[in-house]
């Protein structure tokens, strides 16, 4: 630690620290001591020189490396750049060819519509024609019903009056036939009776007679008077029962003449039943040939109906034909819509590349710009040769820390400017998530190979000489920080701290911070590093 308090203390003026070399041996201090102390400081110089020097070769070996593969990037970029319009005009033909089919399809969906709506009319006015026919043909049917109806009510009628007629007429021949067989039986037994009647009455006549001549004779025999009187006797009962007989003959006779007027009537019914029957009969065969029109008109009313179903399911084949039309024309605007919105996605995308190009562009120019006067300064540094005097070295020192405060005026500048427009797109693709990351990514930056082959240079460190291993990111010490300016103090922080960062603020501040002190003694303490004794306490 007490090197760096010395060089902390070597932070000040010139003239302080000369005093300070003056306290040590106030009394042995001499002209003859102060020389071999400026040779080795000199020495040491030249070694750091021919060290820079090598450095500087490296770093120019470096950079022609490195404008050659920017020359590969560039040709990369441009070919990346005419990769990207043909795919941009490749994407243009197939948006054109997209459009020019989406209007054919419109056209072509246009024309079917026309051609649906003209089929759909013509079909509803055929409908609708159908309809009226079939209903007109429907309330001639029913009105044709209506009176076959009422007609087969009547003939229904009809056909019950004729069955109970019929039934009245059997019954009428039955009781007719019955009639006449009881008829015949009657007039039979009555003959059967006037013939045995007449049998009898002649027989009891002859008997009578005979028996009435017996007694005649007996009574002629025994008496005459007895036998006249009953003679006469039996004459008048004689002629009352043939009397009698008579009346019954001719009641038979006026019941058999009421028989034959009622046969005569029975047949006038029939003959009039008959022709009925044969009227009848005329008009069922005139109902039967008015039902069979009915029926071939029916069966006509049934092909219609078949047809209006054919035509209704034709109507309903074509209105799923317009649907699937109208599904198919709502996909292809929504493909256009997301042909369109892709479109415009390409554009914004195309419009940002040409912003982050020509950004690149502006970000690469002021780089290019630094780094020429970087070197410039650097040669500049380079070709500056010290005299073996201390005044012309003094003088070297002044102008070299001139040039070296240009020098990291002009590449703070650049940091300021460039590094972070170069460092912003990276900050973003990192809070973004891995698909951003992923299209950044394929980017083509032209700064990002540039700051990768540059953070690969290990810059110039304090006390490094390149003799002796290094730690890597050596943690700057608080008590030298304290005592550097404010710009310089800064970026050793950011330098530390911002990794991405890191390679143009090393180039601008650290690599250079040895050449910023406020004297000579502190640019010596500087070079020589924190880990190492100052030009005061050298090992000799």
């Amino acid at each position: 630690m007490a090197p760096k308090k010395k060089a902390g203390k070597g932070a000040k003026e010139p003239e302080v620290k000369k005093k300070k070399g003056g306290k040590k041996d106030p009394g042995l201090a001499n002209k003859p001591m102060e020389m071999p102390i400026g040779e080795e400081i000199r020495e040491f110089y030249h070694i750091q020189i021919r060290d820079l020097e090598d450095r500087l070769a490296r770093y120019q070996q470096k950079w022609d490396e490195l404008a050659v593969q920017e020359k590969l990037f560039r040709q990369e970029f441009e070919q990346l750049a005419n990769n990207k319009k043909e795919i941009v005009a490749y994407l243009r033909r197939t948006l054109n060819q997209r459009v020019d089919e989406i209007t054919n399809l419109n056209e072509q969906l246009q024309s079917l519509q026309l051609a649906k709506e003209m089929e759909k009319d013509a079909f509803e006015a055929q409908l609708a024609q159908v309809r009226h026919e079939f209903q007109e043909t429907k309330d001639q049917l029913t009105t044709e019903n209506i009176i076959l109806g009422g007609k087969l009510a009547a003939l229904e009628e009809f056909r019950l009056q004729k069955e109970e007629v019929m039934e009245k007429f059997m019954l009428l021949e039955d009781q007719l036939r019955k009639q006449e067989n009881e008829h015949k039986d009657y007039v039979y037994t009555l003959e059967k009776k006037s013939v045995l009647d007449a049998d009898r009455l002649k027989k009891e006549i002859i008997q009578r007679v005979n028996l009435v001549a017996t007694e005649f004779r007996k009574v002629a025999t025994s008496q005459m008077g007895d036998t006249t009187k009953r003679a006469i006797m039996e004459n008048n009962t004689m002629t009352l029962q043939l009397a009698k007989i008579s009346r019954q003959g001719m009641q038979l006779l006026q019941e058999n003449e009421q028989l034959r007027g009622d046969q005569d009537n029975l047949c006038r019914q029939l003959e009039l039943l008959e022709n009925s029957q044969k009227v009848m009969a005329r008009h069922s065969r005139g109902h039967q040939k008015i039902i069979l029109m009915l029926t071939e008109k029916c069966r006509e009313l049934q092909q219609g109906t078949a047809e209006a179903k054919q035509l209704r399911l034709l109507l309903s084949q074509l209105e799923q034909s317009l649907t699937q039309l109208q599904k198919d024309n709502q996909a292809l605007r929504s493909q256009r819509e997301q042909l369109n919105l892709q479109l415009e996605r390409q554009q914004n995308e195309g419009q940002r590349l040409q912003q982050e190009l020509a950004e690149e562009q502006k970000v690469r120019a002021s780089l290019e710009t630094a780094l020429a006067q970087a070197t410039a300064f650097l040669q500049d540094i380079v070709q500056m040769q010290p005299d073996k005097e201390d005044g012309d070295f003094d003088d070297l020192q002044l102008q070299c820390k001139e040039l070296l405060k240009h020098l990291l005026v002009m590449l703070s500048s650049a940091v300021v400017l460039s590094p972070q427009m170069a460092v912003a797109p990276r900050r973003e693709s990192q809070s973004c998530g891995p698909p951003k990351e992923r299209r950044y990514s394929t980017q083509p930056l032209k700064t990002a190979p540039l700051l990768q082959q540059l953070s690969s240079v290990t810059p110039y460190q304090l006390g490094d000489l390149g003799l002796v291993p290094r730690r890597i990111h050596i943690p700057p010490n608080p008590e030298d920080l304290r005592l550097l300016s404010h710009t310089t103090r800064v970026g050793n922080l950011w330098a530390h701290s911002s990794p991405e960062v890191r390679v143009p603020e090393a180039l601008g501040t650290a690599g250079w911070q040895p050449a910023l002190g406020a004297d000579h003694g502190s640019a010596v303490l500087q070079l020589c590093g924190p880990g190492e004794v100052g030009p005061q306490e050298s090992p000799e």
